[in-house]
């Protein structure tokens, strides 16, 4: 199913052994001796829209709000692809979206 025009519910990660979250991008998997909360792909807003900066990963199997599908354009989220010269290519691969993985310790 598509996720166009639905909205998209917020992740909280809280885990009472472990204090430290991170995200990683361009990965899938968690360095060693980091526990793996869920992967997906690298978001963020479109670059002419104003205020979206911010990099979010986006689980692979992503949930949305039932009350939630109208065109109200709040905080859109766009796929981030790579682009060969900014990344180096191989292993990258231009246009091709990146994955994210985000881990707690």
């Amino acid at each position: 199913s598509t996720l166009h025009n639905h909205n998209v519910p917020c992740a909280v990660c809280r885990a009472k052994t472990r204090a430290t979250v991170l995200m990683v991008p361009a990965r899938q998997e968690c360095h060693e001796g980091w526990t793996r909360e869920y992967s997906g792909y690298l978001t963020s807003g479109r670059k002419t829209h104003n205020g979206r900066t911010q990099f979010t990963c986006m689980d692979a199997a992503p949930e949305v709000e039932d009350a939630g599908h109208r065109d109200e354009n709040g905080a859109l989220f766009y796929a981030v692809e790579d682009r060969c010269g900014s990344l180096p290519c191989p292993p990258y691969i231009n246009g091709r979206e990146l994955t994210c993985v985000v881990c707690t310790k």
